[in-house]
């Protein structure tokens, strides 16, 4: 008799767990999906697509525009509002060899690539249309921008007859940068759509001194909720 009530007292519990874990409010969602950059424009007048300091070359358009794996998660600290992290890889150009012979070809020289990675801090409000599988996104964010993109160049001021250097310097050159992030969007259950655009004011980029701002489309797909 006591061995039933126990069983039956175990059930119970079971049971009622498996209730709240299904009625409790998913708080967590993790979306994976893809970002698309347009080219970067200045909020005021700046010239120049190819930058040289002598001895590189970068072109900022190049680098900044293309595409990136994105992987983010979100927390709802409210119904439909959350707080999340959001982390973008891409492979891309990061500079070009200065050709000393001819540097005025800027396609003979060697191409530098290495994957470079965002991290945006972000906030978002989801708005609820009359069907529940539908809703309208407001976003806004803070990012941390082109991590893994300090490189050093080496400076030769003079060479002997030989070619060897008598006198050079070693500098370190890095494009990290910060941006605001404003963006407008469509979810469809799973799915979720995005436009917006990115937000610099300032950079480590030469001969760029004004802000300027990146439009974008992202696609994401919500892989797990719990």
């Amino acid at each position: 008799m006591k061995s039933k009530k126990i069983l039956i007292s175990n059930i119970l519990f079971f049971s009622s767990f498996i209730f709240a874990q299904e009625t409790q409010q998913q708080k967590f969602k993790v979306d994976a999906g893809f970002e698309f950059r347009i080219v970067p424009f200045n909020f005021k007048n700046a010239e120049g697509l190819y930058t040289t300091n002598k001895f590189f070359l970068y072109n900022r358009d190049k680098h900044l525009s293309g595409n990136s794996i994105n992987l983010s998660i979100e927390y709802y600290f409210l119904k439909n509002t959350t707080i999340g992290i959001n982390q973008s890889f891409r492979y891309d150009q990061l500079y070009s060899d200065n050709n000393l012979n001819n540097p005025n070809n800027y396609f003979t020289t060697d191409q530098h690539m290495r994957i470079i990675a965002d991290t945006e801090i972000q906030l978002k409000q989801y708005f609820p249309l009359k069907n529940i599988n539908h809703q309208i996104i407001a976003s806004l964010g803070y990012g941390f921008m082109n991590n893994n993109t300090l490189f050093h160049v080496t400076e030769v001021y003079d060479r002997d007859p030989n070619g060897q250097s008598n006198f050079s310097r070693t500098s370190e050159v890095d494009f990290q940068f910060q941006a605001y992030k404003i963006g407008v969007g469509y979810q469809y259950k799973r799915f979720e759509a995005m436009v917006g655009i990115y937000i610099v004011e300032k950079d480590n980029f030469d001969d760029y001194s004004s802000a300027f701002g990146m439009p974008f489309l992202k696609l994401s797909y919500n892989i797990v909720k719990f």
